[in-house]
């Protein structure tokens, strides 16, 4: 993972942002796939096992809620490591950092 950028563990990402995140992730994926081979191969593994931008129908759960919550919800070092992989994929899309934007982090605290 990426060193040198710590989110407080007491910003936990909510249901909505994520929905948010899979939504970029799966764009990316659709019209930029060459970018998930920039960051690490733990980060990508993260990403795809978390946000599920391209698993396969068969694959894809039944409810993305449940999936979250089960999976996701109440994990504050997950969601982290999560955030983290996310944020070196918009580096290496040249898109700067998920951090640099103002709405991501107002968003965060106040949900």
């Amino acid at each position: 993972m990426e060193k040198g950028h710590s989110l407080n563990y007491n910003i936990a990402m909510n249901y909505d942002k994520y929905l948010e995140l899979q939504t970029r992730l799966e764009w990316f994926y659709d019209f930029h796939p060459e970018f998930f081979n920039d960051i690490s191969s733990e980060q990508k593994k993260l990403l795809q096992d978390t946000f599920l931008y391209d698993a396969p129908d068969e694959h894809y759960p039944e409810s993305l809620r449940n999936f979250y919550d089960k999976n996701i919800d109440n994990q504050p070092t997950l969601q982290n490591d999560m955030l983290l992989a996310v944020d070196a994929l918009y580096k290496a899309a040249g898109a700067g950092s998920l951090f640099d934007y103002d709405k991501f982090h107002t968003d965060i605290i106040n949900s």
